[in-house]
């Protein structure tokens, strides 16, 4: 456990630094559960997403960062600017109460719509799957503040 606290204040003062990044507020279904995230664009049509989600049933913890390919799709039409289609995947590590914390992979696919330019909703599916054999699915609801 304590190896999990070390990792996510590795994680939370590492990308704390970023500039102009977005921070995100999660809440999934099913299973229940809240959390935070930070995003941050790399290239024109790439993002980087750190997040940690609680899920209060167990208790128990899911820690990822998942590298997404999120384009404006403005650039092809302007009339469709401020939606933006998302997926990607990556690794986390599932933290689930009174048992051994579990590596697995995340897959993410998902889409924002910005309301103005600071402001984005987003409605993303997202699966983990341990590489000790647990794997979910569920559906997350949240915005982005830039």
């Amino acid at each position: 456990m304590r190896k999990a606290f070390f990792l996510l204040a590795l994680l939370a003062l590492g990308t704390g630094a970023w500039a102009e990044r977005a921070v995100s507020f999660r809440l999934s279904l099913p299973p229940a559960g809240l959390g935070l995230g930070l995003e941050a664009p790399l290239e024109r049509n790439t993002a980087l997403r750190v997040y940690g989600d609680l899920f209060p049933s167990g208790p128990s913890f899911l820690v990822a960062g998942d590298f997404l390919f999120k384009p404006d799709l403005g650039q092809v039409d302007r009339d469709l600017r401020g939606i933006r289609p998302y997926f990607g995947g990556g690794l986390g590590v599932w933290i689930p109460g009174g048992s051994n914390p579990e590596v697995g992979l995340g897959l993410s696919l998902g889409v924002e719509f910005l309301l103005d330019p600071r402001t984005g909703l987003f409605l993303d599916g997202e699966y983990f799957y341990a590489f000790g054999g647990g794997r979910f699915g569920r559906t997350v609801i949240g915005v982005n503040l830039r």
